[in-house]
């Protein structure tokens, strides 16, 4: 954590600011250990305080070492104690509500306060210790896959589906819960990418995409898989193989200092020349980590200048959206390395086909 803290400083020399004001719960776990809530952390660069209630005192003393316990009920009070003197130019979370950006800037008004991504920017790189954990994540998250799967069959509902999913995870010991509420899409209610489980009954003969992740250890994993409820169709199979050959030259493109654009590119390459352009309707993934959606990293048209760097956990998750027809996603969890990936998902790509 020391080390953490001493790259949030040089960010606060390098970017002018003289404290950082901090909230939001996974920059809080990253840089002072504390898991718990509710937590400030206030960091200029002689201190480095963590606010919180006197319930979560004794938590908050066991999970950091870098940082001074204080306790108090009003952090905004406490934070501004510490900043009498010169005005300061203080960072807070870019995550913060603008209500309460305006309420800190009310009680801070001597201060210069400004929305900051330090924390974020340096989230972005991995370390091993933390790509150990993303694998043994991702891992648990297939070992649930192959769990749900036993259970899907044709007559169920999407939201039992999904029910099954939501089930397996809370069996598991090694879950801390799901990273985000977990997807099924049957037929054409792909065509909505981010459907959320309905009614909907599963049919002999469906395309069904499946995305699932858990929570393992403070870190997220990520994984979709669609599957046919029985044979599928050579339509279905043609663009099963379509997204697995665009998966396939996104992995081969991404590596340390390739632009995110020029990865999304090469996975959307290979869907436009097979006509399908139109229909990936989304960028190729993000980045992941203490959140399924890490901030400030995504790989898509618009993300020209943003740069992928040795130690970076992304997404990579192409589709192909048919309206009223069925859809097709695979994604897996891959590390950026210096001459390719590391891909920590190994759960076969292959067009699964349930017995029904």
């Amino acid at each position: 954590m020391q080390a953490r803290l001493d790259a949030v400083r040089r960010w606060m020399a390098d970017n002018e600011r003289d404290a950082l004001y901090v909230t939001h719960p996974p920059n809080v776990r990253y840089l002072s250990g504390f898991r718990g809530e509710p937590a400030a952390l206030f960091v200029d660069h002689d201190r480095a305080i963590l606010i919180t209630h006197d319930r979560s005192s004794r938590w908050a003393r066991a999970q950091t070492s870098t940082f001074e316990v204080i306790c108090d009920p009003d952090p905004v009070v406490h934070a501004g104690k510490l900043m009498e003197g010169p005005a300061l130019r203080i960072g807070v979370d870019h995550h913060i509500p603008h209500t309460t950006l305006l309420s800190l800037r009310g009680a801070w008004n001597r201060h210069t306060l400004e929305p900051s991504d330090g924390i974020e920017s340096l989230r972005r790189i991995k370390s091993e210790a933390e790509i150990a954990i993303l694998r043994d994540s991702q891992a648990i998250n297939e070992r649930i896959f192959r769990r749900v799967l036993e259970h899907i069959r044709p007559g169920m509902t999407e939201r039992a589906a999904q029910g099954v999913m939501l089930a397996e995870m809370a069996a598991d010991e090694a879950v801390d819960g799901p990273s985000f509420t977990p997807i099924v899409a049957s037929a054409g209610n792909a065509w909505e990418i981010h459907h959320q489980p309905d009614s909907t009954v599963l049919r002999q003969g469906d395309m069904v995409i499946l995305d699932l992740g858990v929570m393992h250890a403070g870190y997220a994993s990520d994984m979709t898989r669609t599957i046919c409820l029985g044979p599928a169709t050579d339509a279905m199979r043609e663009i099963h193989s379509l997204v697995g050959r665009a998966q396939q030259a996104a992995f081969d493109a991404i590596r340390h200092g390739i632009s995110a654009y020029a990865a999304d590119a090469a996975a959307r390459s290979v869907i436009e020349a097979a006509g399908h352009g139109s229909a990936f309707t989304h960028g190729l993934g993000h980045g992941i980590g203490l959140e399924t959606h890490d901030a400030g990293l995504r790989m898509s048209p618009s993300a020209r200048d943003t740069e992928l760097r040795n130690g970076m956990a992304v997404t990579v998750e192409p589709g192909v959206y048919l309206e009223d027809r069925f859809g097709v996603r695979t994604e897996d969890v891959v590390i950026v390395r210096e001459d390719g990936i590391d891909n920590l998902t190994t759960f076969t790509h292959e067009l699964i086909e349930l017995p029904t």
